[in-house]
């Protein structure tokens, strides 16, 4: 099964390095949330990063040879 379609097929490259700063930003907010105390949206927020984490890393499998 093909994991990139659409934009991460047709740009691999500019895709991982999108889903890898949107993985920052979204890290930093999880930093930013745990430190006012702020601890469920800190878990959806963390959630959001791993998934674009695996997805980065899922196309950059897919498409890298």
């Amino acid at each position: 099964m093909n994991m990139a379609l659409g934009f991460d097929g047709r740009h691999p490259r500019a895709a991982i390095i999108i889903r890898v700063l949107v993985t920052a930003w979204l890290l930093a907010l999880t930093g930013i949330l745990l430190a006012d105390g702020y601890w469920g949206w800190a878990l959806v927020t963390i959630a959001g990063a791993v998934a674009n984490a695996v997805l980065a890393y899922r196309v950059s499998r897919a498409t890298m040879r």
